[in-house]
């Protein structure tokens, strides 16, 4: 009988520690509700092997076999693929409101100054010996080149800023990228020796989540615990604890990235990246390219057209064959480099003599405003066309950002529904087992009660 009191004593003893341990499990949920990227953790219960008591087999106890984790594995995988789309979209959307703004159509813009440009001419047609609107034409033929220099410069400052958020950017990926392959070695030791690492499982998760959203690398995990990271054309980043550092380098005015292997240095193309990389390598390496090319298009035709129609006339000074615009060497650069030619209002070819009622090459150098100079467009329409471009894409940017993050924030508030904390289950559970360890020890009581029992018949 003795034996049996034994073997309650300690199944009551060990009842009584799994139930402590249970609560301090509970309390560890509850102080970490409102911790990112934390995930609740359950006691998984396990009786001890039953002994042999003559004809019966009792059971000696209960222990906390593992602490398990709540992790959806699929879930989680949409998770960083959509933090990944937000990261683009966001990457893009400053850069891409700052070339907006200046390639408007409204007061102010090229556009406007086109209007302005040619609205001059139209007054020195009435007057094409007159001072005031020869003053007026000179200078808005050098606002109009200005208008040219200035977005030019303003595509380029973005450019600039987006190479420098990139190279600030690099550090942040290769700290990331060295916390989960020590993470890894922690996370292998401790599993191995049979032990739970599953803080360090939601610190690396959180951090794959952020290297997703800044770089949009693929994970898998491998069967020792490791998490393997890599870019999207499969370069490795992290494997085991071998971590492949980020390196930035200046090609031309362009910060460029590459992994270095050894000896070997291997350029990362942009359609390895993911993320914010890839949104900043999208507006710097195609939009703002494609934005240039368009206005130096532009600038080439007019500058070439205007002066082609300028050469014709004569200025009130009898000399002819002058460049309104200093001629644009190739379209590459235009836009960049136009200026005006002349500088005093006697060189203007308003007519085609010297004669100051001639207003004949004005006339002809006004029809412009109209012809359908670069293929089906007008000058006006052709930029009008740039501007819609830019916006049509700044808002695709804000719809499409608004709705990745809308959908990320339904699937975090799904994670956080299926693997995260809910105080209501937690208060429940600590419940129960405050119920559990009260009548663990009343059981306890009860049993020392009867060996004092035995012990008094002993006497």
């Amino acid at each position: 009988m003795g034996g049996g009191l034994n073997a309650a004593l300690n199944s009551g003893r060990t009842s009584l520690q799994t139930n402590q341990k249970a609560i301090e499990i509970t309390g560890l949920n509850i102080a970490n509700v409102n911790t990112p990227g934390y995930s609740r953790q359950s006691p998984n219960l396990t009786p001890y092997p039953a002994l042999n008591f003559g004809d019966f087999f009792i059971g000696t106890g209960v222990k906390v076999g593992s602490v398990e984790r709540a992790h959806d594995v699929f879930l989680d995988g949409q998770i960083k693929d959509k933090s990944s789309e937000v990261g683009l979209e966001s990457s893009m959307a400053n850069p891409l409101a700052e070339i907006e703004r200046s390639i408007g159509i409204g007061e102010g813009s090229l556009s406007d100054e086109f209007d302005q440009f040619f609205d001059s001419w139209r007054q020195l047609t009435t007057n094409p010996g007159g001072e005031v609107e020869r003053q007026m034409v000179l200078q808005r033929g050098d606002l109009i080149s200005r208008s040219f220099r200035n977005i030019y410069d303003e595509t380029q400052q973005v450019r600039k800023n987006i190479n420098s958020t990139i190279t600030s950017q690099i550090d942040g990926v290769n700290l990331r990228l060295e916390e989960v392959a020590q993470l890894n070695n922690r996370i292998s030791a401790l599993e191995t020796s049979g032990q739970d690492a599953n803080a360090d499982r939601d610190r690396r998760d959180l951090l794959l989540k952020e290297l997703s959203g800044m770089l949009g690398v693929t994970t898998f995990e491998t069967s020792n615990g490791n998490a393997s990271v890599a870019l999207a054309n499969g370069m490795p980043l992290v494997e085991g604890t071998t971590v492949t550092r980020l390196e930035g380098y200046t090609s031309g005015v362009d910060t460029q990235l590459r992994l270095k292997f050894g000896t070997t240095d291997i350029d990362i193309d942009r359609t390895a990246l993911g993320g914010e990389f890839r949104g900043l390598y999208e507006v710097r390496d195609v939009t703002i390219p494609d934005i240039v090319n368009r206005l130096d298009q532009l600038a080439y035709t007019f500058a070439t057209e205007i002066n082609t129609l300028h050469q014709a006339g004569t200025g009130l000074d009898g000399v002819t064959g002058r460049d309104f615009f200093v001629p644009p060497a190739a379209v590459a650069g235009s836009s960049s480099s136009l200026t005006i030619s002349i500088s005093a209002t006697a060189e203007i070819a308003a007519g085609n003599s010297n004669a100051p009622g001639d207003n004949l090459n004005a006339l002809s150098i006004l029809q412009l405003e109209q012809q359908q100079l670069i293929g089906s467009d007008t000058l006006v329409s052709y930029y009008g066309k740039i501007a819609a471009t830019v916006g049509v894409e700044a808002n695709r940017n804000r719809q499409a950002q608004q709705g990745a993050e809308d959908s990320l924030i339904q699937l975090q508030n799904l994670r956080d529904g299926i693997d995260g904390v809910s105080l209501e289950d937690e208060m429940i559970d600590l419940l129960q087992y405050q119920k559990g360890f009260e009548a663990s020890a009343k059981f306890l009581a009860t049993v020392d009660e009867m060996m004092g029992t035995l012990l008094t018949l002993k006497r």
